[in-house]
């Protein structure tokens, strides 16, 4: 019998108690047995369904994530990034993030987000920033399409829209050059850090002369 089960039975066993019952004998415990307590019973209808939770969860208790800022840098190992594998078919980016972030431990590492892998094909000149309809949208480069990136256009209720999508091999391009995405990950968060504490030395000073 695994954790799981035991889990399980344990759950069955509190719940028959919650209800008055002897669990190994399936016989109603006596009138005055603590079990009948009012708040006796409640706690230990709780305690099963706490424990339900975390049968739900696989028999894991549910973690505390850090903060981000103690978070540690996006990374993949290798073993990691060779069970990365496309979609057959063209999918968006959201997608591909999807599936890169569901190979790290989100509780203890910070997340590849959307923007930073494109502000990362875009500085490999594989798509670019452009208006369309008033909005501005990422488009595949010349470069980007001959890798496999299209510019899709679809049908919404405000009218005709359009993204772009990635075929099976500039997935596995992402894939590949995960290393250098997560390096480049790491420089944006460093560059975004510094700004911050140099807007805070900033106001820091600013105060100060005030009270001068």
């Amino acid at each position: 019998m695994n954790d799981l089960d035991v889990m399980k039975r344990a759950k069955q066993y509190i719940e028959s108690l919650a209800k008055g019952i002897d669990p190994i004998t399936g016989n109603e415990v006596g009138e005055n047995d603590v079990v009948n307590n009012v708040r006796v019973s409640r706690c230990l209808f709780y305690t099963a369904e706490v424990l339900q939770k975390v049968i739900d969860n696989g028999g894991e208790v549910q973690r505390e994530k850090l903060k981000r800022s103690d978070r540690a840098e996006f990374a993949l190992t290798d073993e990691q990034s060779l069970a990365l594998k496309p979609e057959l078919r063209s999918t968006y980016i959201s997608n591909i993030i999807k599936n890169i972030n569901g190979a790290i431990d989100e509780y203890k590492m910070k997340k590849l987000q959307t923007k930073t892998l494109n502000d990362w094909l875009i500085d490999k000149g594989l798509l670019s920033d452009v208006v369309i309809n008033g909005r501005t949208r990422k488009k595949p480069t010349p470069e980007g399409e001959a890798l496999g990136i299209t510019l899709y256009s679809f049908m919404t209720e405000n009218g005709m829209s359009k993204c772009c999508v990635y075929n099976a091999e500039a997935q596995q391009f992402i894939f590949d050059n995960i290393d250098a995405i997560a390096a480049f990950a790491a420089e944006q968060n460093a560059l975004k850090a510094a700004e911050k504490a140099e807007i805070r030395r900033y106001e820091a000073y600013d105060d100060g002369t005030d009270e001068q």
